[in-house]
């Protein structure tokens, strides 16, 4: 028994011996194959002098401009969230730098509110658009400088918002107008505004019937009204500069506190809450504590704050048009009254309930609201017992989905 085993260890290191040899043998063969260096191996450079720094290039506690400059390259890269696959959202390569910054990380590294924070980014994105081949790092300075500074695109008064008891954001596409038209020959003849296209025929809308009306009904509550589009830039403000109520602009009339579009959307990573992977309209950007805001809007596919949110039926111009069934065409025409009838209601009960915000009062109309008045309903509770118990139990609709 022993001398077997001795016998198979020797046959063991013979096999190891071997297979190493074998392994020396290619590896050497391999080398003699390999593709020999194009030059040898330069000398060492003999070491470059000590010199005395000039005066200028001493440390004297102020950055130059190349150490500015890669501050702010560096920056750039830090602030800007990862880019998202083009074929995610349907206005990719509207702008030829479309990045999303992190808003949270620009209010703690330079201490701006959520509004000046997101301005930066459309500011930003405003410069690249008008060159295009600028120095990125020098167009995120400036958008910063504006920023910093309080320069709104739209003009917008920040103390107007913060001031105003409630605030009404209506989307435009398919709520407050329809611009895409499936017919021109509907577009032709059943159009409000008529916006002029440079080499093409003019683009044509249709406002949504009660428009004007309902701006006007918040305005005279004491209301803010605020536009936000998420369309591209460009042709939001070409809309909005013939859109006129009163013989003014749209984004011009005393009655309209703000207009944003695209470049205002909100991509948010999860370190700074709920992650917003869709760029969606944040409605902090006006409201902070969200307590007196709502949106109206057709899409929440666009939305994350479903508290605040009133979906709305989409307006197609089309059908409006065209049908000559009297219910739907008084549906349409009646929808946005039935949206301000509800803010006066919500704004009745403000006044009969002080400390009761604009929020807590319109909550029962909102999406995750009326999940709970249908809730509140499946318990005997008429409709109108249903919407006064949870404006008095504000906590029992669900903060999000």
């Amino acid at each position: 028994m022993v001398r077997s085993l001795a016998t198979w260890q020797a046959h063991a290191v013979l096999r190891t011996a071997a297979s190493t040899s074998s392994l020396v043998l290619a590896l050497v063969g391999l080398g003699a194959c390999a593709k020999p260096a194009s030059s040898a191996i330069p000398p060492t450079a003999p070491a470059a002098p000590l010199e005395l720094a000039d005066e200028d290039d001493e440390d004297d506690g102020e950055d130059d401009g190349e150490d500015d400059e890669a501050a702010a390259d560096g920056e750039l890269a830090r602030m800007t969230l990862p880019p998202r696959p083009e074929w995610m959202d349907k206005y990719a390569g509207s702008s030829p730098d479309e990045r999303f910054f992190d808003i949270a990380a620009l209010m703690e590294t330079h201490g701006l509110d959520r509004a000046r924070a997101m301005e930066l980014q459309n500011h930003f994105r405003d410069l690249t658009r008008k060159d295009p081949n600028g120095n990125r790092e020098a167009q995120y300075a400036e958008a910063l400088r504006r920023a910093k500074a309080g320069e709104f695109e739209d003009g917008r008064d920040p103390k107007r918002l913060a001031e105003a008891p409630f605030i009404v954001v209506f989307d435009l596409d398919e709520t407050l107008l329809d611009q895409y038209f499936a017919d021109p020959a509907i577009a032709k003849a059943c159009h409000d505004v008529e916006v002029p296209v440079e080499g093409k025929d003019p683009r044509y809308i249709k406002l949504t019937p009660g428009w004007a009306d309902i701006i006007h009904r918040i305005d005279a509550l004491g209301g803010e009204v605020v536009l936000f589009s998420a369309n591209t830039d460009d042709l939001t403000w070409a809309n909005a500069r013939v859109w006129m109520l009163d013989g003014v602009p749209i984004h011009q009339h005393p009655a309209v506190a703000a207009f944003m579009t695209n470049s205002h959307l909100l991509l948010q990573p999860k370190q700074a809450g709920q992650p917003v992977v869709e760029p969606s309209k944040d409605l902090r950007i006006v409201d902070p504590e969200l307590s007196r805001t709502i949106i109206v809007d057709d899409n929440p596919l666009r939305l994350f704050q479903f508290r605040n949110t009133r979906v709305f039926k989409k307006f197609e111009a089309d059908v409006y048009c065209v049908t000559k069934d009297a219910a739907t065409k008084q549906a349409y025409e009646r929808a946005l009254g039935v949206v301000v009838d509800e803010i006066e209601d919500s704004v009745r009960y403000m006044k009969a309930h002080p400390g009761v915000g604009f929020g807590q009062a319109y909550l029962p109309y909102t999406t995750l609201g009326q999940l709970a008045v249908r809730w509140l309903r499946s318990s005997g509770r008429s409709e109108a017992k249903a919407i006064s118990h949870l404006r008095a139990h504000p906590e029992l609709a669900d903060q999000k989905f």
